[in-house]
């Protein structure tokens, strides 16, 4: 199947939104909702200033804190914001990676990223009940971080464990919600969690992915790295959602996760019907995707393909 090649792009331009002064009346719900489960937010300056990003980001989207029950699944509780809505379904949006390393073989100390985009995905989102999960590690406060294994953001981030965490968080989102089904949104690395949490659930009716690793073992050979063994490659549980709705976004100048997969892993689905590929001209694996977003969330997977 042939990408689709969106506009959009053009018309939202690549410049990277600002966290406007709309965020600074939450900072301080946010900081005592970290203080619980976080120890506060005091840390070095770069992890302070991420999380401050981070309150700006999800304020402008009417996005608020809150706290899933994730235990004993998850080794830590993981960050989250939301916002409720009519309708029963809930748009939940994975964040990519992060910092997971500060070089390519050293892990990070602090895997929260720099400019979330998957954040901003989720505080464009059009409407409804929508949520913005991160990923374990990120946004925790130096003094948790220390006593966490680096291996829970870096070599163990696709591996059974974490996905059993995250479904965990999605059980208890739908219940704070009151939703009965799923939107999965991913951004990058949480892309590819986004179609191993589907191929796990029934409650997924959409599944969304923007520059996403959707097929790792290819992604590895691209970029010369080796898989660990207990990761799970989106790839290999592709027949398992194709009966889902879905929509791959990539950006044209993405040379991390270039459109290519999108094309291998539709070709692992063996009934393509309901999925299709759209490639977002003049965006890269950062910039030009939110920008872009509500026009391109306007489409909704479940179009057909032209």
């Amino acid at each position: 199947m042939a990408a689709v090649r969106h506009p959009a792009i053009a018309r939202h331009g690549l410049a990277v939104a600002r966290p406007g002064r709309s965020g600074a009346c939450l900072l301080a719900a946010v900081c005592l909702l970290l203080a619980v489960f976080a120890g506060g937010c005091a840390g070095r300056a770069g992890s302070a200033a991420r999380r401050d990003l981070a309150t700006a980001i999800a304020a402008s989207g009417a996005l608020t804190p809150v706290v899933l029950e994730t235990s004993p699944a998850c080794p830590a509780p993981l960050v989250a914001y939301g916002r409720s809505g009519p309708g029963g379904t809930l748009a939940v949006y994975l964040e990519g990676d992060g910092q997971a390393y500060r070089d390519r073989s050293r892990p990070s100390d602090d895997p929260t990223p720099a400019d979330p985009t998957g954040l901003r995905l989720a505080a464009r989102d059009p409407g409804g009940k929508a949520l913005y999960l991160a990923r374990p590690g990120q946004y925790l406060s130096p003094e948790v971080l220390a006593g966490l294994d680096p291996a829970l953001w870096t070599t163990q981030r696709y591996a059974p464990g974490t996905v059993a965490c995250l479904n965990a968080a999605l059980d208890a989102a739908k219940a704070a919600y009151r939703a009965d089904s799923l939107r999965l949104i991913g951004y990058s690395g949480g892309g590819s969690l986004a179609v191993l949490l589907a191929a796990e659930r029934t409650d997924v009716v959409e599944l969304v992915t923007v520059a996403a690793n959707l097929d790792l073992a290819a992604w590895a050979g691209l970029h010369g790295l080796t898989l660990p063994p207990q990761w799970h490659n989106p790839a290999d549980v592709a027949p398992a959602v194709a009966h889902i709705p879905q929509i791959h976004i990539s950006g044209s100048s993405d040379a991390n996760t270039p459109s290519w997969l999108c094309r291998r892993f539709l070709s692992r689905l063996g009934d393509a019907s309901r999925a299709r590929c759209l490639v977002l001209e003049g965006a890269d694996h950062h910039h030009g995707l939110a920008e872009a977003w509500p026009g391109v969330a306007a489409d909704g997977p479940g179009r057909p393909s032209p």
